[in-house]
């Protein structure tokens, strides 16, 4: 049953005392996942990363597992003015901040019991300079993962980029490949383009499906930002938005073990701001029916009831270490 708004709140509000920063399992009827504390999906380690299950029935097979066999990689990057390409990386040491990781972890808390969704969980990490929080979030009839990703800067920042970015490998364990057939862009009515009415942009998708098994796995996001997506020919390391920004370095269309990412640019930031993106991981059976989530018409530089509420608790986080 969905919960209302303000139960959201007391959720925050009550859960908030006794967080914990154990990776949080997340499972619904088609999706499994694993929040780690470094801010990804899986923890390059343990069972699941992304598991889909296209019947519905929550029967998970761990050996189509999309981001845990292999060099697993999920990922987020961010680039500011001044400040080189930092990440967090699921292979990573989670929170390593100086390491590997160049967010440390501040918590990790599982929201599902109070949330308007069945699964929801909250990572929040930074470091001296910016604040970052992610949303993960679905419904149990889901075949998408919805992340809102909230970022706050602790001093003036300009030229804000970030990324998300994905080896998709769905094939990798069970039958021995991690080649994907991987598209930007989604052409619905299959005249050569992706910028008819119906299709889905070049700008807004990149997906792949497993060369096998034809499992899919995309990025989406209609954000109001300047965004792009791309492919990467480096399948495990390539996080970095100007990549993605840039339309990757595969052209529109790739068949290999390659790797997939989406990119904003979100602009500047004064000390104690805040701005957050909407985006997300779909699947589904095909590419043509693929979950796509619908498209808020919301002010990209307006804060979202959920930001205004990760920011309050991320003012209850800084009093309470007070």
């Amino acid at each position: 049953m969905k919960k209302s708004i303000l139960t959201i709140g007391v959720g925050l509000a009550l859960t908030f005392s006794g967080s914990s920063m154990a990776n949080i399992l997340l499972s619904g009827d088609f999706i499994q996942t694993q929040i780690s504390d470094d801010g990804t999906l899986g923890d390059g380690s343990s069972d699941p990363g992304l598991v889909y299950d296209s019947t519905g029935t929550g029967t998970f097979n761990s050996n189509y597992d999309y981001v845990a066999p292999g060099t697993p990689f999920e990922a987020f990057g961010i680039r500011y003015d001044g400040s080189g390409l930092l990440d967090n990386d699921n292979s990573h040491t989670a929170g390593s901040v100086g390491s590997s990781d160049d967010f440390a972890l501040t918590s990790l808390i599982d929201f599902s019991s109070s949330s308007v969704y069945d699964n929801h969980a909250i990572w929040s990490g930074g470091n001296s300079v910016l604040s970052i929080t992610h949303n993960f979030f679905f419904n149990d009839e889901d075949e998408r993962i919805n992340i809102t990703s909230l970022i706050t800067a602790n001093t003036d920042i300009t030229g804000l980029l970030f990324s998300r970015a994905v080896d998709p490998d769905p094939d990798s364990r069970a039958h021995g490949t991690a080649d994907t057939n991987n598209q930007r862009g989604i052409d619905n009515n299959a005249d050569g383009d992706a910028v008819d009415p119906g299709d889905v942009a070049v700008e807004n998708f990149v997906g792949s499906l497993g060369s096998v098994s034809g499992s899919p796995l995309g990025l989406f996001a209609d954000s109001g930002f300047t965004q792009n997506t791309g492919i990467s020919g480096s399948c495990c390391s390539t996080i970095d938005p100007l990549t993605y920004l840039g339309g990757g370095n595969l052209g529109d269309s790739s068949i290999g073990d390659h790797g997939i990412g989406i990119a904003f640019i979100l602009g500047d930031l004064l000390a104690g701001q805040s701005i957050s993106v909407d985006y997300a991981y779909v699947m589904g059976g095909s590419l043509a029916t693929i979950d796509l989530p619908p498209t808020p018409v919301v002010d990209a530089t307006a804060p979202s009831t959920i930001s205004i509420m990760l920011l309050s608790l991320s003012g209850l986080l800084a009093f309470r270490r007070k």
